[in-house]
């Protein structure tokens, strides 16, 4: 389940050129997406920058070893 406010937490780290975002905790938290085929939890292989911003996620899963890009719809922090 996504914590409520993750999304906006995972847009503004992106938009300052971060992928992971420190939980109140002081726990830093890593961006990841769903494998399309089978949904195991997949870390970013790489991304591409314009200015500050991150705007093109690629992420490979662990498991299958399928390469494949994520939205901000599908992205998770973990």
């Amino acid at each position: 389940m996504i914590a409520k406010g993750e999304k906006g937490a995972i847009k503004k780290a992106l938009e300052s050129g971060q992928l992971s975002v420190t939980d109140a905790t002081g726990y830093r938290r890593y961006v990841h997406a769903p494998c399309p085929k089978d949904r195991n939890a997949s870390p970013v292989l790489r991304h591409e920058e314009a200015g500050q911003s991150i705007t093109r996620l690629v992420f490979r899963c662990p498991v299958c070893g399928t390469q494949f890009e994520g939205n901000l719809k599908t992205l998770f922090l973990l």
